[in-house]
């Protein structure tokens, strides 16, 4: 086994290349901790290729970017067969906890299953579906872009400019007012992204390396607030190294030949190292609180909605499906997770990946339970992924071989107990207050 520990601009980061089953995989939570209702299991979609047109990202590196088999930004096949995977841990995870038979049909009406409308995360959905309850009859509903029913997509178009001008302050304010200083914290990693695009560090580079090409560093820094559907706009180095260091994970996670893995320049160590760089964007992008507030409010108070409905025999406003629902996959992106996870301050690490990691096929699951002692309803949150390792191997999924799971304490909310349980009631009144108009 090889540790790697590195203090960077978030937080300490903890990358481990080891035999798959080194560390544990126990559950989270034990039946006997409370009478399992219902879960909701918010997904991002399978590994999918680059979301950049072939070639547009050439110019800031010596060599082209890697050929994918899919369009940009779609599903390939072995993320849709990771999804099944998923799926199927699904399944028998929670049948194993008495919530579902672990064969046979599930009633339709006891599931709900939803994905926000683009080719991977529908595609996503229904790997899920195909492992979870392959072959029977279960619906995958597309979320529209736009109205009430949009859970994963955000329509900007009507905010104010108070609203943009707030985003834009709570961001700022996190770079000591200068955008520049998004880079400066980052510089070190940073430094090995310059040296793995073009083969030098900055301030090094010859002119036979950097001709023609975008030295990643010499990009401009500016926070500002969006126009038409956006809400913020964010240039920096730090931006594009994140891009970058994505587009690394998913050649490496998709299988590809490590030849092929950033041209063969890094090992499983150093992209551990490099995923650090996407993880520090996304905090700053995403979980700033005011951003947060504006992208997930929606979704927060809907998820709420629904574990309330999962107590009532009736429908209960703005809840996702209808009541007598015990199991929902909600599958959309990473900014979901993460403007979800920034709004409630939700916090997480797993071995092998950066802190708060929203990998392809991670969740965020919210469990609803009720505990016979004092009938009282209670939600554990947990984060589940499978590991990089388990991903580029399509490792097979059972509850000897689960993937990572990691218990999340909901501040404000939880307790003190195993799987951090946190009082219905309390989960209800934290999220309508953070969603509140004023408690900006």
């Amino acid at each position: 086994m090889m540790m790697f520990r590195q203090w960077g601009a978030r937080a300490l980061y903890v990358v481990v290349i080891a035999a798959f089953g080194v560390f544990g995989n126990a559950a989270v939570g034990a039946p006997a901790d409370g009478d399992l209702q219902m879960v909701i299991v918010l997904s991002r979609h399978g590994v999918r290729s680059p979301t950049a047109k072939p070639g547009a990202q050439d110019v800031y590196s010596s060599k082209p970017w890697p050929k994918w088999s899919v369009e940009p930004g779609y599903l390939t096949p072995h993320g849709k067969q990771l999804m099944t995977m998923m799926g199927g841990w699904y399944r028998a995870y929670y049948a194993d906890a008495g919530l579902l038979p672990a064969n046979g049909c599930l009633n339709p009406a006891s599931i709900y299953v939803t994905a926000d409308d683009e080719e991977r995360t529908l595609e996503s959905a229904h790997g899920l579906v195909d492992g979870f309850d392959a072959h029977c009859a279960l619906d995958v509903h597309a979320a529209p872009k736009r109205g009430s029913d949009a859970l994963f997509s955000h329509d900007f178009s009507n905010a104010s400019d108070a609203d943009r001008e707030l985003a834009v302050a709570a961001v700022l304010g996190r770079t000591g007012n200068d955008p520049a200083h998004l880079a400066a914290a980052n510089a070190g990693l940073l430094a090995d992204m310059q040296s793995v695009l073009l083969g030098c560090a900055p301030g090094s580079c010859t002119a036979a390396q950097t001709n023609g090409k975008k030295v990643l560093m010499d990009q401009d820094s500016s926070i500002a607030a969006a126009s038409g559907d956006g809400l913020i706009s964010i240039k920096s180095p730090l931006h594009n190294a994140s891009t970058f260091a994505e587009n690394f994970f998913l050649e490496y996670v998709e299988g590809m030949p490590m030849s092929d893995v950033a041209w063969g320049n890094i090992t499983p160590i150093k992209l551990g190292q490099l995923l650090a760089l996407h993880s520090s964007y996304s905090d700053v992008s995403e979980r700033t609180p005011a951003v947060a507030k504006a992208y997930a409010g929606n979704l927060a108070t809907r998820i709420a909605a629904t574990l309330q409905q999962s107590t009532q025999s009736k429908p209960v406003t703005g809840a996702i499906g209808k009541p007598g629902a015990k199991f929902m996959f909600l599958v959309g992106h990473d900014t979901n997770i993460e403007t979800l996870a920034g709004l409630l301050d939700l916090h997480w690490m797993l071995p092998e990946q950066p802190v708060d990691p929203t990998f392809t096929g991670g969740a965020l699951v919210f469990e609803l339970r009720r505990v016979a002692k004092t009938r009282q309803y209670t939600v554990r949150a947990y984060y589940v992924s499978q590991s990089l390792e388990q991903m580029r191997q399509s490792t097979p999924l059972d509850l000897q071989h689960s993937p990572e799971q990691a218990p999340v304490f909901i501040p404000g909310c939880s307790r003190s107990t195993p799987g951090y349980d946190c009082p219905l009631d309390r989960f209800v009144d934290l999220v309508s207050r953070i969603t509140s108009k004023s408690s900006n």
